[in-house]
């Protein structure tokens, strides 16, 4: 019989936090196509519910780890000692670079030699590895912020905590829809930015003939499975 004191139990939030790849969280370029996807359609479940021809306004903004630190409240500052971040080059790695460059440049050279480039061709590939150059000496994270805007049915203002920050709660267990089986996905989009970034959601929502807006800053613990409220 196992000691209590080792038996542990994890949240639903947290056991999805752990294994995204369920959800299709696998990498960066996945996580930001499903949160569009699961965004979306929960956008248009929306607003078939009531009969409506969808309208889905979709927004997509780059943002610098600076500006995110803004956000963060974070003062941003210059690095001391860069062997401390990700994006730290060791010496071999700069030399393996620098060797790839030279290659690079060789074989421009042996082009422009064998097929006659004229001048403006030359200074077009000599421009494109000088860019490639100047993006690994300022690689760093890049952030999104994503926006979806529908006509849907909204959602009921003390409903909304439950909705979109309890994994496993949703209208998907009470009323068939036609996307989505376990109402994970919006729930799976606010794990995945909270764990990346740390900041909340923003949500607004109204529903038909109500007089105000219903405004959210939305956060999620994932250890207690449970919403908590900013606004």
């Amino acid at each position: 019989m196992a000691d209590k004191s080792t038996v542990r139990r994890k949240s639903p939030a947290e056991f999805f936090a752990e294994n995204k790849n369920i959800a299709g969280f696998d990498n960066a370029g996945k996580c930001l196509f499903t949160s569009v996807r699961e965004l979306v359609e929960n956008s248009l479940d929306s607003a078939e519910s009531i009969s409506e021809l969808p309208d889905v306004e979709i927004g997509i903004e780059e943002v610098s780890q600076k500006a995110l630190n803004r956000v963060r409240g974070v003062e941003n500052h210059e690095r001391i000692d860069e062997a401390l971040y990700q994006d730290f080059e060791t010496e071999n790695e700069r030399k393996k670079r620098l060797a790839k460059e030279a290659r690079d440049q060789e074989r421009l050279a042996k082009l422009v030699a064998n097929k006659g480039m004229d001048a403006m061709e030359v200074e077009a590939k000599r421009k494109e590895i000088e860019a490639k150059k100047l993006a690994q000496a300022s690689k760093q994270r890049t952030y999104y912020k994503l926006t979806v805007k529908d006509n849907g049915a909204g959602m009921p203002h003390q409903d909304i905590p439950s909705l979109l920050g309890v994994v496993l709660s949703g209208t998907k267990y009470q009323v068939k829809q036609t996307r989505g089986k376990f109402g994970l996905g919006a729930k799976m989009v606010l794990i995945w930015s909270k764990m990346t970034t740390g900041l909340p959601f923003e949500i607004w929502s109204a529903q038909k003939n109500q007089k105000k807006k219903s405004h959210y800053l939305l956060d999620i613990d994932i250890h207690r499975w449970k919403a908590t409220i900013g606004i």
